[in-house]
């Protein structure tokens, strides 16, 4: 072993020095029934007779403080003889500080302020820390509560009950663990606030959560009265087929992560909660029926982190039912203990005996429909992942299974087979995987197998009906190749793989999957489709999906993931995985139409309704948050097309022979254990002498896509020489936040302020350069002789180097030994950055330069160099046949410059400059066929019309608005205003609620009256 792998398996040992932790056990363990507490918490009502008056109370629940100004609090039927739940009247003020720029960031996305302070009138508070409770409900009764008062205290109860975020959050559970005497969880607080200026929002403070403080809310489904009969009746469909049991339209949304972080020390250091037990072994016994329906028995055998513990949570796919959970002594005989399912979580509660145990087993009996059959050769397991139950904060175990199930079918899963055999009409098996992962599954059907062997690894690979007819023999035989040799190739980059075998399924999802030693690729992504189908429809090379899934292998299993915010770098380093496949093994003419990176640029660029870069929505580490009501495309784009361009730029700063070296390394000493993002950064750096902690910030904790421009010279040395020097500057990616603003004499205007994304003075990117030059000797490539190309001005050879970025400008000078003709930085998109040649793209650089003079308010400046850039030749693409570029991209590009000049002469009030500018652009408009112009024109039209006051004209132009099209925060603003005026008070309300959700500041509206014809008159 060498001294560097010695240092690195030392260095990763002490990142992972893990102890039982025990609490303080409570002078008394609660000795109420349990069974008895669920009635209580499922039939509490709220008691308006015991209300009682509240001033000057704070409550401090996790990182939230909540301060009761003065109010009426209406305490609920108690739990376990204390009341838990109640509803608050009156004045209040909720405070939390983010406790750093990721979730500062976040809590800005969606409420428009980096920290929260907001003043509440309403709300419902589930609080079981006993002083604060008892404080609150021990006080004096109001003088009295008029019928309005309480009939609104018992709807506001009503709704919080049957609110899918009670159920979601687990504000049940929460309360009855506390009230059964767990004491992990003394403390739980969760609060239903309606605030002043961002409506309803949910607080939660969960203390066996990884981060225990989360707030956030949950927006409901939209759909119109028919969409939501329609998803009734499918629910109800697949509720008569025993799935979905207890989903309800209501139920279907999505949950905002507004921020979420553990409780920090007095150093500031995140202290994560945990739960009472991780699992070491899953003893499985599946039974499918003739309908192939499950009945399960699982045996988890339970380590014990924290003591002492009195309930066990488990997870499960909703659509089984837990028919019964018992602690197996060591006899062999099973105690039956009460439990609880709630949908897709159920409660054990263990007796008092075993609070102390450091170990035990616990046995659950479930049963349910959970495989869908799709026509008569194709079945589906709706769940992966969730067929049996699970438990643990990381979650990571052997398994011991055994299958049983009609032997008219064929069942393939993953794991070493130890035993199989057939009785009657039904066949068994029992399969192990030795190593700790996370999951197990299977897939039954009718399968046709292929097999192969690559190395020391047997490979199955099975294709369901649908399948197999859709591809051809060669294609499965193809297909069958690849998985040997993607397998092999990350053998000698990533190390040996764990296992003897492998078995890759073919599955009708949208979706492939990566267990250890079990693969499922989604049929459709395997489909026989033509280069130019896949290019029109993004569908990406099978190849690389097939490799992307083989690398999970390595990236996933080998080296898991310790939470959310880790994930990141199993998907991120799969897809540069299945980019070095393709790079190093599917060269030339196999190179693939569609890559695991391609059209990332185009991804992260695309733009939200409120005109957000999808790149803005969050850093890597936000993982599976980034997933949210502003955008669905931002998770897929961000971590799986940024992340492995992200470490693709990591490859270079190390070079990419060392940096896959090191990632051997740190994935064979992992070995089967979680890995956290700063220990990845930790073991990188510790592997070599490179500080990483700018890179980090920039690319993984922050956001933005740099833009750089760059330009260059050559200046002739003699005896065939020339020194080439390019000059390259970086410039700071940016958003804007908008606000409403009073121009005086009761006019209304929106103003924008650019906010940095990115301090470009510590970044440090490795930019690969080629220089285009002429080699009298070199032959003339076919492409340069289709387009007619002169070698003589364009050069027809590249030399090839690299360049470090650091800072805002920076320099490159080498000496060629043939005459240079032209420099491209970053020619294959390799690096997360946009790349302007500043001789070709003199409008772009011109254009930047005026931005950047309006956000330092120098406007004189901004509008001349905005003419100049109108003025300045077309520009050139930066491809070997220097086309310019086509009319529409032109009529764009000016059309842009114009609506920014546009945009500086309304900030000056010079609207009769304005206008002439506008016709400019509505007669590009009229004559382009991209239609990107349209929607922002129509928004300044519409401002200039509020400016000169004709607001019946501004809201006709705004009415028009469409999703996507425009910059919707800015016209959402303007539409407020202009219905403001025009006497449209719904319209106004919508229009700011959508603003207010796009991060505008609308507080103007609420101090300035409308004019006489406008909502005041």
């Amino acid at each position: 072993m060498s001294q560097r792998i010695q240092i690195l398996m030392t260095s990763f040992s002490a990142l992972f020095l893990t102890a039982s932790v025990v609490v303080a056990e409570p002078a008394e363990i609660a000795a109420a029934e349990p069974a008895k507490i669920w009635e209580q918490i499922e039939s509490a009502a709220v008691e308006v007779e015991s209300a009682v008056v509240v001033e000057n109370l704070k409550l401090n629940a996790g990182l939230a403080e909540l301060h009761i100004q003065d109010g009426i609090v209406f305490p609920a039927s108690p739990v376990a003889d204390r009341p838990v739940e109640m509803v608050f009247l009156g004045k209040a003020r909720l405070r939390l500080d983010a406790p750093d720029d990721v979730e500062a960031g976040q809590l800005e996305l969606f409420t428009d302020r980096p920290s929260l302070n907001e003043n509440i009138t309403e709300a419902v508070l589930a609080v079981t820390f006993d002083a604060a409770s008892d404080n609150i409900v021990d006080r004096s009764a109001p003088n009295e509560i008029d019928p309005a008062t309480a009939s609104r205290v018992q709807e506001l109860f009503r709704q919080w009950k049957d609110r899918p975020e009670r159920r979601l959050l687990g504000v049940e559970t929460g309360i009855f663990r506390d009230a059964v005497g767990d004491p992990l969880y003394r403390g739980f607080f969760a609060g239903w606030f309606r605030g002043e200026e961002l409506g309803e929002f949910l607080y939660l403070y969960e203390p066996d959560a990884a981060e225990q403080a989360t707030l956030g809310k949950f927006e409901l489904l939209e759909a119109t009265e028919k969409e939501r009969r329609k998803i009734t009746r499918q629910l109800h469909r697949a509720q008569r087929k025993g799935r979905l049991i207890g989903l309800e339209v209501d139920d279907l949304g999505q949950w905002d992560t507004w921020l979420s972080s553990s409780m920090r020390d007095a150093e500031g250091e995140a202290r994560p909660g945990f739960q009472s037990f991780e699992p070491d072994r899953y003893q499985l016994e599946l039974s499918l029926g003739d309908k192939l329906d499950l009945d399960g028995r699982a045996r988890i055998h339970l380590r014990s982190v924290a003591k002492p513990a009195r309930v066990v949570k488990l997870g499960i796919h909703s659509d089984l039912a837990i028919e019964r959970v018992a602690v197996v002594g060591e006899g062999g005989d099973a105690e039956e203990v009460f439990f609880r399912q709630a949908r897709n979580e159920a409660l054990a509660v263990l007796p008092e005996r075993y609070a102390q145990a450091d170990a035990l087993v616990l046995e659950v009996d479930y049963s349910g429909k959970l495989i869908e059959k799709l026509d008569t050769k194709t079945w589906v397991l709706v769940d992966t992942t969730n067929w049996y139950p699970h438990t643990g904060k990381v979650d990571l175990a052997t398994y011991d299974v055994t299958f049983e199930w009609p032997a008219k079918y064929d069942l393939l899963s993953g794991g070493r087979e130890i035993d199989s055999g057939e009785k009657g009409k039904r066949k068994w098996r029992r399969l192990e995987i030795d190593k700790p992962t996370f999951g197990i599954s299977f897939e039954v059907g009718q399968f046709r197998t292929l097999t192969t062997r690559a190395g020391h690894v047997d490979i199955t690979l099975a294709f369901d009906g649908s399948g197999y007819a859709s591809l051809e023999k060669d294609s499965r035989e193809a297909l069958l190749e690849t998985l040997g040799d993607a397998l092999l190739y990350f053998e000698e980059i990533f190390g040996p793989y764990p296992l003897d075998e492998m078995t890759v399924v073919t599955a009708p999802r949208v979706f492939s999957q990566s267990l250890l030693g079990f693969v499922t690729l989604s049929t459709l992504s395997m489909l026989d489709t033509d280069d130019w189908v896949k290019v029109i429809f993004g569908f990406e090379d099978r190849r690389t999906v097939v490799a992307h899934e083989l690398a999970h292998q390595w990236w996933g299993h080998m080296v898991a993931w310790e939470g959310y915010r880790d994930q990141w770098i199993s998907e991120a380093m799969a897809n540069y995985a299945a980019v070095l496949y393709a790079r190093h093994r599917l060269r030339g003419g196999q190179a693939p139409a569609i890559g695991p990176t391609t059209g990332w640029q185009r991804a992260l660029t695309a733009t939200t309704d409120d005109g957000r870069p999808i790149e803005s929505i969050g850093p890597l580490v936000l993982g599976e948050r980034l997933a949210s009501s502003v955008t669905g495309s931002a998770y897929e784009a961000i971590v799986y097309k940024k992340g492995a361009v992200v470490l693709d730029m990591l490859s270079r700063l190390f070079g990419e022979e060392a940096f896959v070296r090191i990632l051997r390394n740190i994935a064979q000493a992992v070995a089967f254990r979680p890995l956290s993002t700063d220990g990845f950064f930790t073991l990188l750096e510790r592997s070599s002498t490179v500080d990483l902690s700018g890179f980090s910030r920039q690319f993984v904790y922050g956001t933005g896509l740099p833009v750089v421009y760059y330009g260059y010279e050559f200046e002739p040395e003699g005896d065939d020489l020339w020194t080439v020097t390019a000059t390259v500057r970086q410039q700071s990616p940016y958003r804007y936040t908008y606000q409403v603003i009073d121009r005086g004499d009761g006019v209304l205007d929106v103003a924008r302020e650019r906010l940095t994304q990115i301090e470009v003075e510590d970044s440090n990117l490795v930019v690969p350069v080629q220089i285009a030059v002429y080699d009298p000797a070199a032959p003339l490539s076919k492409t340069m002789k289709k387009l007619k190309l002169d070698p003589k001005e364009v050069g027809n050879a590249f030399l090839t180097t690299h360049m470090l970025l650091k800072g805002e400008t920076s320099e490159l000078q080498v000496k060629v030994a043939y005459e240079p003709k032209r420099v491209f930085l970053d020619r294959g998109k390799e690096v997360f950055g946009r790349f302007y040649n500043e001789r070709k793209s003199v409008k772009r650089k011109l254009f930047s330069e005026a931005l950047d003079l309006v956000a330092e308010d120098r406007l004189d400046e901004a509008e001349a160099r905005f003419q100049e850039a109108l003025a300045a030749a077309a520009e050139t693409s930066d491809d070997d046949a220097d086309a310019e570029l086509d009319e529409d991209d032109l009529l764009v590009l000016d059309g842009r410059i114009d609506l920014q000049l546009g945009r500086l002469y309304l900030d000056q009030g010079r609207v009769d400059d304005a206008r002439r500018v506008f016709a400019r652009v509505e007669d590009r408009v009229k004559r382009a066929t991209k239609y990107y112009l349209e929607g922002p024109l129509e928004i300044q039209r519409a401002r200039l019309a509020i400016l000169e006051r004709d607001y019946e004209e501004a809201y006709r132009l705004l009415r028009k608005l469409r999703r996507g099209r425009i910059d919707s925060t800015e016209g959402q603003l303007l539409l407020a205003i202009a219905a403001r005026e025009t006497g449209r008070s719904e319209e106004h309300d919508e229009a700011v609620e959508a603003a207010t959700l796009g991060g505008a500041d609308v507080s103007v509206l609420k101090r300035v009256s409308p004019s006489s014809t406008g909502l005041g008159g």
